[in-house]
């Protein structure tokens, strides 16, 4: 079996209780949160059971209960595709040890809501860099954080900043920018394009993360009316190294979406994603489970992902 960067017995206490095999959300990450609930008036919200089907939305309202309901979930969802102590998304977990083993990396969150996918990963590089698990070279990251609601940004920027200070302990320098993004809008989405490459010049990685996105594409034909956009994305995210993750609930609407999204890349990008071409649809993407400890109440809850990853490399690989 292939040696793995981040293995199971070296996960620190922060991250991972060996006895009950239940992942942690890191204990800053938690604070951050906390910190806009009560900020917000949000925590006796955040206490209670979120009502089935409950997915956000644009508006403060929308936002606000995603943050109460959701955001600890879609965080642990994030934290276990980097982890995965269950040795079922190895190729996921090595490229995020790869894409942050130093030097110069960006990476363009897409879209970043309140912020689960970039502060949970900024979180886990830290308290991995702590305890050893992954070399503390220096490294500097590059974000660039689309969403299209002004609050989710608000929410995001807030914890960004306070970041700042703690990451540098180990060696971790950030800077970002949020902008306002709407899929479905050509222009907007050339304006996004044109600020990744600015931004990603001089970086020697990439990573392209798309986190929580299915349940909207795959609504009232908003599939179609987006997927040019992501044509423009994707052949502007290519480098030397270049890495897409894709994570997703494990509801039972995403891997048919997952098999409509595979179809498309094979048409539109054969020549860029070379061998994982020809691969079968089920091999693009991986799924797991696991119980997570509950940040602000008692007891756990489960985490259920399925993610696909692929490279997005420069030059011809047919």
């Amino acid at each position: 079996m292939k040696k793995r960067f981040i293995r199971a017995k070296n996960l620190p206490s922060s991250l991972w209780c060996n006895e009950s095999e239940h992942i942690l959300l890191p204990d800053k990450l938690v604070e951050l949160w906390k910190q806009l609930l009560t900020e917000n008036e949000l925590m006796d919200l955040a206490k209670t059971k979120a009502p089935k089907g409950f997915e956000g939305g644009m508006s403060k309202e929308d936002t606000d209960k995603h943050l109460a309901w959701r955001y600890n979930g879609s965080c642990a969802r994030v934290i276990l595709s980097l982890l995965d102590p269950k040795d079922k998304l190895s190729e996921v977990s090595d490229a995020y040890a790869s894409t942050f083993a130093g030097n110069k990396v960006f990476v363009a969150d897409l879209p970043s809501g309140s912020g689960a996918a970039i502060v949970s990963m900024l979180c886990t590089l830290f308290e991995l860099r702590k305890n050893n698990v992954l070399p503390r070279h220096p490294i500097e990251i590059t974000i660039m954080a689309a969403e299209i609601s002004e609050t989710a940004r608000e929410y995001l920027q807030k914890q960004l900043v306070a970041l700042e200070e703690l990451i540098l302990e180990q060696s971790i320098w950030i800077k970002f920018e949020t902008l306002e993004w709407n899929a479905m809008d050509k222009i907007s989405t050339v304006d996004l394009i044109k600020r990744m490459t600015i931004l990603s010049q001089g970086c020697n990685a990439r990573l392209l993360m798309l986190t929580n996105f299915s349940g909207f594409l795959e609504n009232s034909g908003n599939w179609k009316k987006a997927s040019s956009q992501f044509d423009d994305i994707f052949l502007h995210s290519r480098d030397s190294l270049s890495t897409a993750i894709w994570i997703e609930p494990q509801r039972k609407t995403v891997v048919p979406f997952f098999i409509r999204a595979i179809t498309w890349l094979k048409s539109s990008f054969k020549s860029i994603i070379g061998q994982q071409a020809s691969l079968d649809d089920a091999s693009w993407y991986a799924q797991t489970d696991i119980k997570c400890k509950q940040p602000i109440k008692d007891g756990d809850f489960p985490v259920r992902l399925t993610v696909m990853r692929f490279d997005l490399p420069l030059g011809d690989k047919s």
